[in-house]
């Protein structure tokens, strides 16, 4: 289950998009909300309290590392990770983009076999992140080969990334430095996401609604 639903959630969003199920911007914004929701409690009411019982203070630099970490990311996918897609029609495939997404997605999948309620949060997040993606790589002229390969890549990614956190010894020491840098990325990533799925940072019925679902069904699975 750790590696075929983060898989599986990849392919369901990029089904999603070439049969055109959603198509609406304003949906997808609210798809948005919800992971972010999801992400935020997760990281508050599950990770966090397990982090610091098990460390000391010092793994709060981690945590600062991972919103860091997650901020230089963002430099090279622009902000895709919050629904921000800057990709010109009829142009090359968006490597930069591309390769953002995808450290992201391996980063967060590192502590997926030692917090098993991490792994729904990831998969709820990764749904719309896939949609982006895809949106986005199927404006390009790039072929249809190279753009599977891509979207390939991208759904095998975490999953990998949680298989060398298992299987490697020498980051076993690290773990919980590990799932730190990672909730600094939640914690960034899950924040901006809330408040930029707002227009002019208003927030009306529907987002509110979705954003408050997303926090009490993580808190109510954890």
């Amino acid at each position: 289950m750790n590696y075929i639903l983060p898989f599986l959630s990849v392919v369901l969003g990029v089904l999603f998009v070439v049969f055109g199920i959603i198509k609406s911007h304003k949906r997808l914004k609210l798809l948005l909300a919800f992971s972010g929701a999801f992400l935020l409690s997760t990281a508050i009411i599950s990770l966090l309290p397990e982090v610091f019982a098990h460390s000391d203070a010092n793994v709060s630099y981690w945590i600062l590392a991972g919103i860091v970490i997650q901020i230089i990311l963002e430099s090279l996918s622009k902000g895709a990770e919050h629904g921000h897609i800057h990709v010109q029609d009829n142009g090359a495939l968006p490597w930069s983009l591309f390769i953002g997404l995808s450290l992201h997605a391996f980063i967060e999948g590192l502590p997926i076999h030692e917090h098993q309620e991490l792994l729904w949060a990831i998969v709820v997040h990764k749904l719309p992140i896939a949609m982006l993606l895809a949106a986005a790589l199927w404006k390009t002229t790039t072929s249809i080969k190279t753009k599977v390969g891509a979207l390939l890549i991208f759904a095998l990614i975490t999953p990998f990334g949680t298989y060398l956190n298992a299987t490697i010894s020498i980051l076993q020491p690290y773990a919980i430095y590990i799932t730190a840098l990672v909730i600094g990325v939640m914690l960034h990533i899950s924040t901006t996401i809330i408040f930029e799925s707002a227009n002019n940072h208003k927030f009306n019925a529907s987002k509110i609604a979705v954003i408050l679902l997303g926090l009490g069904l993580a808190a109510l699975m954890h």
